[in-house]
């Protein structure tokens, strides 16, 4: 069984061609908690970041709620999650 790990933010990359977008989509938490992306980026070039409250999870899975009118090929070029230093008390 996995860990849980400490996450507080997350980078989107866009797929690289201009036809394909996911404006819109939702984490969710092992935990189940759910967050809303705001509107992502039409820009493989430039990701962009999510910052949350930190928490521990164990996974996440991404929906897709929307994207670009004519995508044929849903999918994100990549996702980066990336974990908080707990500091010593």
């Amino acid at each position: 069984m996995a860990e849980p790990v400490a996450v507080d933010r997350v980078w989107f990359f866009d797929r690289p061609n201009s036809l394909d977008q996911i404006p819109k989509g939702l984490l969710i938490f092992s935990d189940g908690t759910t967050i809303e992306t705001p509107e992502l980026l039409d820009n493989a070039r430039q990701g962009g970041e999510i910052v949350f409250p930190p928490g521990e999870a164990k996974w996440l899975a991404f929906f897709v709620t929307a994207t670009k009118p004519g995508t044929q090929n849903v999918g994100l070029a990549e996702l980066a999650v990336f974990s908080f230093e707990k500091k010593p008390p």
